[in-house]
Formats: C-alpha cells, sequence, structure tokens
C-alpha cells in the first residue's frame, strides 16, 4: 500500500513542475545553502503529559537540525513559528521561549525570526537555513557496489519512551561530505526500512542488508529494529575506496557496515525481500 503522505507530496511536485535540486531529499539545495522545514504537531509528535515542553521543544529542533546533517551541512539559523495551545499555562509557554533560545545557543544557530498564533492544540514549525563546505549529499547519489553504513541504534526511540530525545550526530554529515567517494545519506526520521527505500528508489539500487550487522539497542524488537522511527542516525552508502577514512571516523562517531549496494531494486534482508513499513500520517 503507498503511503499517503509521500503520495501527497510527489503529486505535488509532479504539478509544480520543475524544481530544484534538493527538493524529495532532507533539504533543499541552493548553491551551497540548505533549507528545510518541518511541523510537530501536538498529540501526534509530542504530549506534554508525557514529555516536559523543553523536551518538546529539544526533540522538534535537533530533528531539523539532523535534515541538514544528513545533506553534509551544518544548521546556521532558524524561523521558528508557533501556534500557541490556549490552554497552555504561562509556565509551559516562558519554558517553550527559553528552549528555543536556549538550543539555539548550544548549537550555535540564529533565530531570525517567525510567528506566533493561537489555538486548540500546539504547533511548532520550523524552517532551517544551513550551509555545506563542499557538496550536498542527495539519496540519488548511491552506485551498486557501495558499502551501506549507518550511525547510531535504530529503533532505540520506539523501545524507549514517546518523550526520549533524539541525539543525532550533527558534526557528522559535514566530515562525510568531504569524502571522496560519498554516496547517499539520509536520517533516520521514518523507520530504517523506510529510509532503505528512500536510497533504493531515488538512486535506482538494490539494497542487501545484514542483520546480524545491524547494532540492537536492549529491549528492541525485530519490528522496532526495522520499523520503528525517530532515531535520527544516518543511513549512507559509499565507494569501498572510502572504507579507510569511514573507519577512522567510526572511532568517534558511531558507525557501523550493515549491507551492499547492487544492481537491482528493492531491500533485502539475508537475501529475502523486505516489506517496507513506517511511521503514515494519514
Amino acid at each position: 500500500m503507498q503511503n499517503c503522505e509521500f503520495g501527497f507530496i510527489n503529486n505535488l511536485l509532479r504539478k509544480a513542475g520543475g524544481l530544484a535540486k534538493g527538493v524529495g531529499d532532507d533539504a533543499f539545495v541552493f548553491g551551497y545553502y540548505l533549507i528545510s522545514a518541518d511541523m510537530s504537531v501536538e498529540g501526534t509528535h509530542f504530549r506534554l503529559d508525557w514529555s516536559t515542553p523543553a523536551q518538546a521543544v529539544e526533540k522538534c529542533l535537533l530533528s531539523n537540525f539532523s535534515d541538514i546533517n544528513a545533506m553534509g551541512g551544518t544548521s546556521k539559523a532558524i524561523l521558528f513559528s508557533v501556534c500557541i495551545n490556549k490552554a497552555w499555562s504561562k509556565k509551559t509557554r516562558d519554558e517553550i521561549a527559553d528552549s528555543v533560545a536556549k538550543i539555539c545557543k548550544k548549537h550555535k544557530v540564529k533565530i531570525l525570526g517567525g510567528d506566533t498564533v493561537g489555538g486548540n492544540i500546539g504547533v511548532f514549525s520550523v524552517t532551517v537555513f544551513g550551509k555545506t563546505k563542499s557538496k550536498a549529499v542527495l539519496r540519488s547519489a548511491a552506485k551498486s557496489g557501495d558499502d551501506i553504513w549507518l550511525t547510531g541504534y535504530p529503533g532505540r526511540s520506539a523501545a524507549e519512551s514517546y518523550a526520549s530525545v533524539p541525539a543525532p550526530p550533527l558534526k557528522l554529515g559535514e566530515l562525510l561530505a568531504k569524502i571522496k567517494g560519498m554516496g547517499a545519506c539520509i536520517d533516520l526520521s521514518d523507520s530504517l526500512s523506510e529510509s532503505l527505500q528512500h536510497i533504493s528508489a531515488q538512486s535506482k539500487v538494490q539494497l542487501q542488508i545484514e542483520k546480524n550487522l545491524i547494532p540492537v539497542w536492549p529491549g528492541v524488537s525485530r519490528d522496532m529494529l526495522l520499523n520503528g522511527g525517530e532515531d535520527y542516525c544516518l543511513l549512507f552508502t559509499a565507494r569501498k575506496s572510502a572504507r579507510k577514512q569511514i573507519l577512522k571516523l567510526a572511532k568517534k562517531f558511531f558507525i557501523h557496515k550493515i549491507g551492499t549496494a547492487n544492481c537491482g531494486n528493492g531491500i533485502f534482508l539475508d537475501g529475502k525481500k523486505l516489506r517496507v513499513h513506517g511511521w503514515q500520517h494519514f
């Protein structure tokens, strides 16, 4: 069954006509600049009875910084807009504002402005502006023969709590972009299986994954491992000639080789075609 969210997006892009590089990736490419937009909706992406306002804000901002990271860049500035739930107390509103300022200061990201409205549910809307020192890394850049690499533990977020805050490797994307032989890259905002599908479809390659090579966090089931979302690990490919450089980065970042890209299409786990699942908004 087609994911309705991506069906809607693809239909919109077809009607929009020719668009620039990066559309369909984690961010839009404009020269050396990267631009991404995202929303975080109360009851869907965060709940203030399960998490603090600070955790909800941090999760929202880091997930957006992760999009820039996945494209090989560093976040530089944001526009932050918020629909304030009319039921939120002044303490909650103040904590949200304080958290936005604190997190942006920590990651050296400037706040350019935004908008504020009131409504029956809370919504955070973020537009993030990033920059790459080399070239943007696209989902369509994988080639047959590439190694497939993964950072972090897929499924960890699903195994923990609704309030868990992602820890994307925000310095890694820019380092990967500098490597000669770098292929495609995506962050695991959706499931591992769906992220693999994005690279396979956009790069027109078959991805062969070995389950025993995927690092497993304690308590993570097979379904969580393959179909859990919001982990914000990086999934990427690179030519075999880049192994030495990637293994050098693996001493600082948690990076594992989990498979190989081949000619063809589809995702295969231990030789069997993998059914893709992930988060669906509709």
